[in-house]
């Protein structure tokens, strides 16, 4: 009964010792990245035009109702001043697009013909897309300027989303929202800082200086635009 008893113990003993250097070979193998996906051409839908700058003072207390109608009227006036800015932004931001996106070694172009609703332009049918190329669609989600609650400037606030799609099936290579200036948290995928330059003590200031507003909306647009084409080099493999 010793002896078998030995033995045996002997026999689970290297089994146990073969199944742990099995379990370390196998866990000491490299791992392989998993495959990007190929993208050579990419159709850029035209960018829409949000419907309303936003203008937020955080530095407002609660209950103060007076202040609360006047900053609601400064928002109107400096969206009424930025009309024209507001409107350029959609085409300046499918021009930056297609510029940065050439630069990368993608060949990508504006596509025409896309069917939108009026009421909600970014509501598309991907299926309906006059194109079987992977489709870039870029949309606002708020533009304006954010005063926090402890400042009294003013920064510029440009936050999107970006969606990177197969036409024909809609699967996604790359999607994500990012944040320009107010909501920017470091220097991410995800999160640009506003040009330090672009910030204005008060409200009568800002609208007082249209032309740098302008500017910075400009610099916002093409820091995005720029973020967005290294963030698809970053999730696609190169392109030949």
């Amino acid at each position: 009964m010793t002896l078998y008893s030995t033995q045996s113990h002997r026999i689970f003993l290297a089994c146990a010792l073969a199944g742990t250097l099995l379990l370390v070979g196998c866990g000491s193998r490299p791992t392989t990245a998993p495959e990007l996906p190929t993208v050579t051409r990419i159709m850029v839908i035209p960018v829409a035009p949000i419907n309303k700058l936003h203008t937020e003072n955080k530095g407002v207390p609660l209950g103060v109702l007076w202040q609360s109608i006047a900053d609601r009227v400064k928002g109107s006036e400096f969206n009424e001043r930025m009309e024209a800015v507001r409107k350029d932004m959609g085409p300046k931001m499918t021009a930056a697009l297609v510029q940065q996106l050439n630069a990368l070694g993608y060949q990508a172009q504006a596509l025409e013909g896309v069917s939108r609703p009026a009421a909600s332009p970014d509501h598309i049918d991907y299926g309906k897309l006059p194109t079987s190329e992977p489709v870039l669609h870029v949309y606002f989600n708020e533009v304006g300027m954010y005063s926090a609650r402890f400042s009294t400037d003013y920064v510029p606030r440009v936050n999107l989303s970006a969606y990177l799609m197969t036409a024909k099936d809609g699967d996604s290579v790359y999607s994500e929202t990012i944040y320009y200036g107010a909501d920017a948290s470091g220097d991410s995928s995800g999160s640009v800082p506003a040009n330090a330059r672009d910030r204005w003590g008060s409200f009568g200031e800002l609208v007082a200086k249209p032309q740098e507003v302008t500017r910075s909306y400009d610099d916002a647009v093409t820091a995005l635009a720029t973020r967005i084409a290294k963030n698809i080099r970053a999730s696609t493999a190169p392109p030949r």
